[in-house]
């Protein structure tokens, strides 16, 4: 299982342990978090000595959106627009806007890859609801699909333009969500008919070269009793069979309480459902599985 693992990291640099883990079981990589992050120097040397020890082909990731979520806290990073501000200048200019998330997230990669990232988990895919919890919020290009596939395209042609993989997020939507999948296992109750519906952003991404797509922990009411990132209804069956999506399928971070409270059940189920790239973003829940 170690070689589907996406692990955090304790802090600043690796620790002892962490080191023996990387060289005698290494994860397919490694996602870092504020703790993680003092300076641009810190940070490229972190993600170095993390390959001497697991190899040079180990992914790196982060989550670099945009307004509220972001983790490093120097320029390009900082005081970026949040998806919400370019779907409202999409209203107004629709090229515009698309060279705009085009020229941010370009930006924003290249400088992920001088540090020595692979991934970032953007662009988010789910639509804006207002009845929803503000978890996703202004995360969101917007309520239209056609408005936020755009604009989500623009984004990931911006990211791989500088070499780094985007990862959309989160399948097959959260912007109906009623609570925080950090917090609590949130529900949606739309039928199904409108939650395929809304779910094509998912399959336009990928025709359009998208290759990573993070699940939900969710669970769609009108489906199953299940979260989604644990749905072999909605990973198999719906983005294998119907949206004919044949690249990287990531579980959230399973150290979320959307996704219960033991990390063991919940690799398991996520891998047994069809996750390929299993996130662990909690150094104690990583000490649990390399234990």
């Amino acid at each position: 299982m170690y070689q589907h693992y996406m692990i955090g990291l304790q802090g600043l640099v690796l620790n002892k342990q962490e080191r023996q883990w990387l060289r005698e079981k290494p994860p397919l990589g490694v996602i870092i978090f504020a703790r993680n992050i003092a300076s641009p120097e810190q940070l490229k040397a972190l993600l170095d000595n993390v390959r001497q020890c697991s190899g040079q082909e180990t992914w790196a990731a982060i989550d670099e959106e945009g307004g509220r979520v972001h983790r490093m806290p120097w320029a390009p990073f900082i005081n970026r627009k949040h998806a919400g501000e370019y779907g409202r200048m999409f209203a107004l200019d629709e090229a515009a806007a698309k060279q705009a998330v085009f020229d941010d997230a370009y930006q924003v990669a290249f400088s992920l890859k001088k540090l020595g990232f692979t991934h970032n988990c953007t662009p988010v895919l789910d639509l804006f609801f207002d009845t929803g919890h503000n978890i996703i919020g202004q995360r969101s290009y917007g309520s239209d699909r056609q408005q936020v596939a755009a604009l989500a395209t623009a984004c990931m042609q911006g990211l791989h333009a500088a070499g780094i993989q985007a990862v959309g997020k989160h399948f097959p939507g959260h912007g109906r969500a009623n609570t925080d999948s950090h917090v609590s296992v949130p529900t949606v109750d739309a039928s199904l008919d409108t939650l395929l519906e809304e779910a094509e952003i998912f399959k336009i991404l990928a025709a359009q070269g998208l290759a990573h797509i993070m699940t939900a922990h969710i669970v769609y009411t009108a489906v199953e009793n299940k979260v989604a990132t644990f749905s072999h209804f909605w990973l198999h069956d719906i983005l294998r069979g119907r949206f004919l999506f044949g690249q990287k399928i990531w579980s959230d971070d399973l150290c979320m309480q959307g996704a219960g409270s033991s990390i063991i059940k919940a690799v398991t189920a996520a891998k047994a459902a069809g996750c390929d790239v299993l996130l662990v973003c909690e150094p104690k829940d990583v000490a649990t599985l390399y234990g």
